[in-house]
């Protein structure tokens, strides 16, 4: 009729240009939610009758065409802009007009914005909380009116459905249940006859299924921080059309409380308990002075979990009897790294109770920074800890807060799924909830903890696709959808085929029996054919209340699923152009290094490209570790480097490595001035830049190299002393001079100048310090960092023939300068440099941190050389460079070992000394082998990695760049998560099988 018209309308030439008319027909696409934000499931039949919500979706279709046998899960979405509820049938896809009579899509208007919504527990009726001025108040939705009303029944609107004005604005609402009892309030209430007689919508909840008893609307009160009581079939027994207040109990009103006991505080796991001073210990709450806000609400097993905007609690509420709620302890959110922040929260939910008897409660912390984070408390039953979990494994993951998840975005909404696929007894057919695989090579295969065992190529049984126990999941404001790992009934059979090794995190392990293969990288297989387990690299690749992921991390390239840290190529070397000519034997060596095991090195392997290296000598594809090495051409050129798999979420998609020789590490600096000299700066010169923390930086002076020499390397303290002078950090000064046309600065320098002093000019610095352009710059520029601060630099200069007042004439005002490693190797993650030098004491003096989060903060490599007397390069052409690594100085002690003799040369072991100058960090494992020529500064290694942990997220992208997700709940009988979005998807169901949508566009 609308296209008739305007059709019509462009028929009149002076209309058509006014109208933009023309011959193309524009068809727009409607959809029909908009501004959704919530959703509330329920079953009903097709006649229009509610069902216990565990009776759906009907998989039975024999009877479906007898009248009301059809059953189909409902879902009711809110509308906060047009004041409605949608309906949609979930099991057929549908959106359910309720005003068909009207063009467009007709919803259940309510009288007011909806902000909260209940079902019974039989999906008898449904209640909505509604918020607006004048308007706060509860609307009954009887399931038989959910559709479009029957011939000769009124349209559907406000004045079809009972309601009930509340006092105050509500918050969230929840269903509970009062059994029948002797009390007032146990009483089963009697509807009104003459209620039901004059309306249409309206039910009796005696006819309710599931538990028998008084069902009760727990109502939020957000401005008194109250929880009140209101019986449901009294909001039903109103007359439509009519808004009379609610006939809240006589029973007291729940007035929250934000009691915050003293002395409460989170507790540490083994790897982060500490005596370092630098580490505070955990703090207690801040003490509220805020009066409780309640928000968001989870419901389980008779206690409530109720959010607070406002308070530093989450409130915990016994509902076993309505009519008499009790507050007990409430949770208490805190923040491990910055105790003096008050946390509060906005959404929670409740998991269920595991066959384990595990139950958690996961709450949304909405300020914290950068992004709103989630955290983890544990609930199960005797438990006692309030405060929020401190994970495990922290020093692992130093970027990642050990008591919170953090994303890449902020969390808007969080739930659980509690899902299982039962594994059949072949013999008895029985199949049960809850067994978890076991690869206990002598277990019964018939079992179906065997039979949860991995297929040999993963596709099949314990893997990252299949989701058997207990999960949570984190909606981000983007629409992306995180999968955590809770309580995974397949953990035990992820993990590698060998048992108790330190460097794969197995320490500590379970099982004494390695699940190896007979045959060299086989996994052991039982007679169903399936691996004992799936033979990823680490024992961490599930860990409780962490992010899942998506791949098998295996060391497998057979296995299209598989993905590991690997190598894009073998690391390559690179020196200055302006580096004197040499063979590429004659450099340093950077090489692979087996791990270390109770004192004996354990073979390692790394992927590089398509194919899988290792330092097993019997191995179709080698590392070589031996430096002398000449087993093959191409080992004479080969570099290594060992991934270590101790967790693999500490290894990003993507990323270069390099090692630089006395590399810059904090950039080239622009704004350092000559500082004044203080008590025991004598024979010194001072630097400081206001733009940069020297600590913050890194800077190792005298002081922190000597501790690393002793402390790491084994030295003794007068050996230690000497190794911080040689290898301490040094400033390179990169300025020019003032121009030699500039005769105010030159003539004031030269005015009173003693005579024994020589003048001053453009020319002498020129001499001095050489071209601020040179390449390489003259080591007469460098400064020796004596003592580091974290406001200024104690510095002395490198070369003899210089004075300190010629640093300060010379480069006079703002210099610029970089800061360097003296005599030793920088490692830098995509050009970031990771350390652990922090600021102490009252001088905020730069010290080597003792903190557990710093242990892996390596960023520096020293140089293995050989006390080997022929290890010099020689003129001989004849020379045959059998023994490759480089000669030690004269006294030098650090990372000095015997190469073998002549012809047997040998790469370093656990029994030298020198052992201890293997890199060991979380990512990279190598030992780096001086050359038989001066390595140059700037020579670098640089490798790629790539194949990093890679999360398991569903998202809503795959259907819109435009989404503004508001909530999230598990599907239990579909087992499906959904997702309501604000703006133009409304709701869309994702499947936890394939992880991707299964349900978009017909509920727009």
């Amino acid at each position: 009729m609308l296209r008739s018209l305007v059709l019509a309308l462009c028929a009149g030439a002076l209309l058509a240009p006014t109208l933009g008319c023309s011959d193309q027909e524009v068809v727009a696409q409607l959809r029909s939610l908009s501004a959704s934000e919530d959703a509330l499931f329920l079953c009903r039949d097709d006649a229009g009758n509610g069902h216990p919500y565990a009776e759906c979706p009907d998989r039975d279709t024999t009877d479906d065409l007898k009248p009301g046998k059809h059953l189909s899960i409902y879902a009711l979405v809110s509308q906060t802009l047009s004041d409605e509820v949608a309906v949609i049938d979930v099991s057929s896809g549908n959106v359910v007009d309720a005003d068909p009579s009207t063009p467009g899509f007709g919803f259940l208007r309510v009288g007011g914005r909806p902000v909260a919504m209940a079902t019974t527990p039989g999906g008898t009726a449904s209640f909505v909380a509604t918020a607006d001025v004048g308007r706060n108040g509860l609307f009954a939705l009887p399931t038989s009116c959910l559709g479009a009303p029957a011939a000769g029944e009124p349209p559907r609107d406000l004045t079809t459905w009972p309601a009930c004005r509340l006092p105050q604005t509500p918050g969230e609402i929840a269903m509970v249940v009062q059994p029948f009892g002797d009390r007032d309030c146990d009483q089963k209430y009697v509807p009104k006859a003459e209620a039901s007689d004059d309306a249409t919508c309206q039910a009796d909840l005696a006819n309710d299924g599931g538990v028998e008893g008084r069902r009760l609307l727990l109502v939020s009160f957000p401005d008194t921080g109250e929880v009140a009581v209101v019986d449901a079939q009294k909001v039903l027994d109103t007359v439509p059309g009519e808004f009379p207040d609610c006939d809240i109990e006589t029973i007291p009103r729940l007035s929250l409380k934000a009691e915050i006991p003293a002395g409460i505080t989170q507790t540490l796991p083994p790897d982060l308990q500490t005596q370092c001073t630098e580490v505070p210990p955990p703090s207690a709450p801040v003490p509220s002075a805020m009066a409780p806000r309640p928000a968001g609400f989870a419901l389980s097993d008779g206690k409530l979990y109720i959010a607070d905007r406002a308070a530093p609690v989450i409130h915990v509420v016994d509902t076993s009897d309505a009519c008499n709620l009790t507050e007990l302890p409430s949770l208490l959110p805190m923040s491990l790294r910055e105790p003096e922040r008050m946390v509060t929260t906005r959404r929670v939910a409740v998991s269920p109770l595991t066959p384990g008897g595990k139950r958690f409660v996961y709450a949304i912390d909405a300020e914290d920074r950068p992004f709103a984070s989630v955290m983890a408390f544990d609930v199960s039953p005797g438990s006692t800890d309030p405060t929020p979990i401190v994970r495990s494994g922290a020093p692992e993951l130093p970027g990642e807060k050990p008591d919170r998840l953090s994303l890449d975005g902020p969390a808007r909404d969080v739930t659980f799924a509690y899902r299982d696929i039962p594994y059949v007894d072949p013999d008895t057919g029985a199949a049960q909830f809850g067994d978890r695989c076991n690869p206990d090579p002598a277990l019964d295969t018939k079992l179906p903890a065997a039979l949860a065992r991995p297929s040999t190529d993963l596709s099949l049984g314990a893997r990252p696709g299949l989701l058997r126990g207990l999960f949570g999941f984190i909606l981000q404001t983007d629409g992306k959808i995180a999968v955590i790992d809770v309580d995974d009934f397949d953990a035990d059979c992820r993990r590698p085929a060998t048992v108790g090794e330190s460097f794969r995190g197995c320490q500590g392990d379970l099982w004494e029996t390695d699940f190896t293969g007979s045959q060299p990288g086989a996994i052991q297989t039982d007679d169903n054919s399936h691996q004992l387990v799936t033979g990823e690299v680490s024992c961490r690749v599930v860990e409780p209340n962490r992010i899942r992921s998506a791949h098998p991390i295996v060391n497998n390239t057979s296995s299209s699923a598989a993905r590991e840290p690997s190598l894009r190529t073998f690391p390559q070397l690179t020196v200055p152009s302006t580096a004197p000519t040499a063979d590429s034997v004659e450099r340093p060596r950077l090489l692979a290094v087996p791990f270390e095991e109770k004192g004996a090195f354990v073979d390692a392997e790394v992927l590089i490209g398509a194919s899988v290296y290792s330092t097993n000598r019997m191995a179709a594809q080698q590392l070589e570790t031996n430096p002398n090495g000449r087993d093959s051409e191409l080992m004479e050129s080969q570099n290594a480097v060992i991934l270590p798999p101790l967790e693999p979420r500490s290894y990003a998609s993507e990323s270069r490595v390099q090692v630089v020789y006395e590399g810059s590490y904090a950039g080239n600096r622009n704004a350092g001035f000559w500082d004044e000299l203080q008590e025991g700066d004598q024979g010194s010169i001072a630097l400081r830049d206001d733009s940069l923390s020297f600590c913050s930086a890194g800077v190792y002076d005298q002081a922190a190299m000597a501790d690393y020499g002793q402390n790491e390397l084994g030295l003794r303290s007068e050996d230690a002393a000497a190794f911080g002078v040689e290898h301490a950090d040094y400033v390179q000064i990169t300025s020019d001079f003032p121009a030699v046309d500039d005769p105010e600065y030159w003539s004031y320098l030269n005015r009173d100048r003693d005579a024994s002093l020589p003048k001053a000019s453009r020319e002498r610095c020129d001499a001095l310090f050489l071209a601020w352009d040179a390449d390489p710059l003259s080591k007469s520029r460098n400064l020796k960092i004596v003592s580091a601060f974290d406001g200024r630099l104690v510095l002395t200069p490198v070369s003899k023939k210089i004075r300190l007042r010629d640093f300060q004439e010379c480069f006079p005002g703002a210099m610029t300068y970089r800061l360097r490693a003296g005599g030793h190797w920088v490692v830098l993650h995509n050009d970031s440099f990771i350390h652990d030098i922090v600021a102490s004491g009252s001088n905020s003096a730069c010290v080597r941190s003792c903190s557990p989060l710093k242990k892996w903060s390596k960023g520096r490599v020293f140089e293995i050389s050989s006390s080997a007397d022929n290890c010099r390069k020689t003129d001989d052409p004849g020379d045959p460079l059998e023994l490759r690594v480089g000669c030690a100085a004269e006294g030098e002690v650090a990372c000095v070992y015997d190469q073998g003799p002549k012809g047997k040369g040998r790469g370093v072991s656990l029994a030298d000394a020198a052992a201890r100058c293997i890199f060991n960090g979380l990512n990279e494992r190598f030992a780096l082998y001086r050359g038989r020529v001066e390595t140059p500064p700037d020579a670098t290694f640089t490798w790629q990695t790539t194949g990093g942990f890679t999360p398991l997220i569903m998202s809503m992208g795959q259907l819109s760049s435009s989404v503004s997700p508001q909530s999230i709940q598990y599907l239990g009988p579909l087992e499906d998560l959904a997702v309501v979005d604000g703006t133009n998807l409304g709701l869309t169901l994702f499947s936890l099988d394939t992880f991707s949508v299964v349900k978009p566009s017909p509920f727009y």
